[in-house]
């Protein structure tokens, strides 16, 4: 398969790209900064803004299935980016005849929250509020499009070896998650290519967790 990876310099979006070129598949990691990647056979790296929807559609074209791991890092004002990249995402699918969508979120957004320990969403919303809230209005425009898109919302993200033991729960049968736990971005990163190259998962939402 081929796909389109947002957020290939960040941690978990690298380990996507070493997974998923490992196995065989093509990568075409759209950043704004080239220079931050590693060039690696099966690896093909566009420059480009996450705001541009005619460069996103153009570097989208001939693709199978578009893989976010966008995230905001410790910023406090998010500036609507989340949002804005998952409304410019949806129009370059649209336009471009790419309809599988995987988006890397985080539990505590949305209707999760009401499903954590009370510890985590004191944290969740201490931390990270403005953050969630970006998610959560992106999340609301590509689920209410025609795309086959899937949401996966990890648990707190660790940098340990992938455990190939990671749960996922869909969020409307999850009741509650006890306590604070953790996943690795490995595992994270293998739960969204297993994802986007099986079909599962397809218009739900994965909460991730792991067995250890």
């Amino acid at each position: 398969m081929k796909f389109l990876l947002l957020g290939a310099t960040g941690t978990t979006g690298a380990l996507f790209v070493d997974r998923a070129v490992a196995a065989g598949h093509e990568v075409v990691a759209f950043v704004r900064t080239p220079s931050k990647i590693t060039p690696v056979d099966r690896l093909t790296v566009v420059k480009g803004n996450v705001r541009d929807a005619r460069a996103l559609t153009e570097a989208m074209r001939g693709t199978d299935a578009v893989v976010s791991t966008l995230g905001l890092g410790k910023a406090k004002n998010p500036d609507d980016l989340i949002a804005d990249t998952t409304r410019v995402l949806v129009r370059a699918a649209e336009d471009s005849g790419t309809k599988r969508v995987l988006i890397m979120s985080a539990f505590g957004v949305g209707d999760s929250l009401a499903k954590a320990s009370a510890f985590a969403r004191l944290l969740y919303k201490s931390g990270g509020k403005a953050t969630f809230a970006d998610k959560a209005a992106g999340e609301r425009i590509l689920t209410a499009s025609g795309l086959d898109w899937t949401l996966a919302y990890p648990v707190l993200l660790t940098n340990k070896p992938a455990t190939g033991d990671a749960h996922a729960v869909d969020l409307t049968a999850l009741d509650r998650l006890p306590g604070l736990p953790r996943i690795s971005r490995a595992d994270v990163a293998a739960f969204l290519l297993d994802a986007a190259v099986t079909g599962a998962w397809s218009r739900r939402t994965a909460v991730l967790t792991s067995g250890r």
